[in-house]
């Protein structure tokens, strides 16, 4: 059961404990087809946002980069999505899977609480099989909502397969009175998988697409909202002198300074 619900009982610390400990084996237990994920994930996202071919997308808790695998392997993907995780061995791992995509695709070690964007900055924001493994989800709904610009799509996951996780998973009333908190329009649940549905939804309003803007236009600092720059392989805040260090492998990690807030 501690493995199942991969620790949430215990805390965030402990999730993101056992991510990395498990981050080398996490694509053989979860098995991904691409044919599916293009039919299921990449082809309908395209879909809803035609006919711009170039949407900015954040994909929250990206794991290995499942989301942004699939969406550079759709033919008519342009734009550039964004992976954010908790787990730094995961993203490890991502950024060896996407070696040579690291500007169409920055990934991010930061919390998903505190998302490091202005308000309405992305054309889709996403997070799938994550939430229920959070400590606030509600929280990271609210803050997925909150970068995601008026007329842009929102795709989640809701865990339906609920035995094992008590009070850590959203009845279909729960999501309903969840969805109606916040300014969205068109919410609908899809049935995916044996444990999962999809829950898509547009937010409320209308704006010009964002388009693939670079990351330097967006990505601001944690501990004043300032934008950073990048600079002597790290992003720094010229305001508070805040640093994030670039890894080895790409990742940018701004966890650290997140935490010395």
């Amino acid at each position: 059961m501690f493995i199942a619900t991969e620790g949430v009982y215990l805390g965030r610390r402990v999730v993101v404990w056992l991510y990395d400990l498990y981050a080398n084996h996490y694509d053989d237990v979860k098995n991904y087809q691409s044919l599916y994920e293009h039919a299921l994930l990449a082809d309908p996202i395209m879909d809803q946002v035609a006919p711009h071919q170039s949407p900015l997308i954040l994909d929250v808790a990206t794991g290995t980069g499942r989301l942004p695998l699939a969406m550079l392997n759709h033919s008519s993907f342009q734009g550039r999505i964004i992976g954010i995780d908790l787990s730094r061995r995961m993203l490890h791992n991502a950024a060896e899977k996407l070696n040579g995509y690291s500007d169409q695709v920055p990934l991010i070690w930061n919390p998903a609480e505190n998302l490091p964007f202005a308000d309405s900055t992305f054309d889709v924001v996403t997070s799938l099989e994550s939430l229920e493994f959070m400590s606030r989800p509600e929280a990271v709904v609210a803050e997925m909502i909150r970068v995601l610009r008026p007329g842009g799509l929102l795709l989640m996951t809701n865990r339906i397969g609920t035995r094992l996780m008590p009070g850590k998973t959203w009845s279909k009333e729960q999501l309903n009175e969840l969805l109606s908190t916040f300014d969205l329009d068109d919410a609908y649940v899809e049935a995916w998988q044996v444990d999962y549905h999809k829950v898509w939804a547009i937010k409320s309003g209308d704006s010009q697409p964002t388009g693939k803007r670079p990351l330097g236009e967006i990505l601001r600092c944690p501990c004043c909202d300032t934008l950073m720059v990048e600079r002597d392989g790290a992003w720094v805040c010229e305001k508070c002198k805040g640093r994030a260090a670039i890894g080895r492998d790409g990742v940018i990690e701004l966890f650290p300074l997140q935490e010395s807030c």
